[in-house]
């Protein structure tokens, strides 16, 4: 089967930004259960259970998640500079969350 050059170039284009898409949602995703965690009126006691499970339930990229779990091996000063910088090591560009900077600690 002859598969012209054009349409094997956007088979591979839109592989690569699905890969693309689904790295940066895995962190954005962690950020938006942050988020989403910091905006409610949850006690404080709710607020960890809360987003444990939606990052267990919402985020697929391995990367994202092998990061989550190991900060809280640190100490709270130091989770969110190295959560921080594995998104931008991982997404090759800058990256914040201001919940998950005020949540880490």
């Amino acid at each position: 089967m002859y598969i012209p050059k054009v349409i094997l170039f956007l088979i591979l284009a839109s592989h690569i930004s699905i890969v693309h898409s689904s790295q940066a949602s895995g962190f954005d995703e962690i950020c938006n259960i942050y988020t989403e965690a910091q905006n409610s009126n949850m006690p404080k006691e709710q607020l960890s259970e809360y987003i444990f499970d939606n990052v267990k339930k919402r985020v697929n990229l391995p990367e994202a998640l092998e990061a989550h779990g190991s900060v809280f091996h640190l100490t709270p000063a130091k989770r969110y500079s190295i959560f921080k910088k594995a998104a931008e090591i991982t997404l090759k560009k800058t990256w914040d969350c201001p919940a998950i900077e005020a949540l880490m600690k």
